[in-house]
């Protein structure tokens, strides 16, 4: 009797077993659906797909405008570009240097192609930071747009004139359209 009884308990473990691997193999599932598809706040909140639990929630008065304002709030988050911030903030630096502080003999007349590759770097940052928020093309075009509407023909802000603030909307807008491509 003893023997049969570890026979038959022996049976059990192994019918227990296929039911704790299927429960691994299906938390192996949602764990990976959930890294693969779900973005990290350092990736932004540009490509959030629908998930069951957005599906199965109730509707509830405003739950829409909740859902909409925490989309918005996360697309506009200043952390996935955090490091996007720091290169435009270190291309402004560098504008400053090359047209305040070297002077050396022969670098006048290469001052202004310089320029204008740390602009078009600076650009690259701005469209690039579309992939993962809104903020940095947003900003650019409202602030380009606006800075070039109130200057005149020859009135400077921060030693750039009316077509670099220009430049900057169009960036912004490039920028944006780069967002639109990538929101999910």
């Amino acid at each position: 009797m003893n023997q049969e009884g570890r026979f038959i308990s022996g049976q059990d473990q192994h019918q227990q077993q296929p039911l704790t691997y299927d429960q691994f193999k299906s938390d192996m599932h949602d764990i990976t659906y959930r890294a693969a598809h779900m973005p990290t706040e350092f990736d932004g909140a540009m490509q959030i797909p629908d998930t069951q639990r957005v599906l199965k929630t109730k509707r509830k008065g405003g739950h829409f405008f909740d859902v909409l304002f925490d989309r918005l709030q996360q697309m506009f988050a200043l952390r996935p570009i955090i490091g996007n911030v720091i290169a435009l903030l270190m291309a402004g630096v560098v504008l400053y240097y090359i047209f305040h502080e070297v002077s050396l003999a022969g670098f006048g007349k290469y001052q202004a192609y310089f320029g204008w590759g740390i602009q078009l770097f600076a650009a690259i940052q701005i469209i690039k930071s579309g992939t993962r928020s809104l903020l940095l093309p947003f900003l650019a075009m409202v602030i380009g747009a606006s800075v070039s509407q109130h200057l005149g023909g020859h009135e400077t802000l921060l030693n750039f004139g009316r077509d670099f603030y220009q430049h900057l909307a169009i960036v912004g807008i490039i920028g944006l359209g780069v967002a639109i491509l990538t929101i999910d």
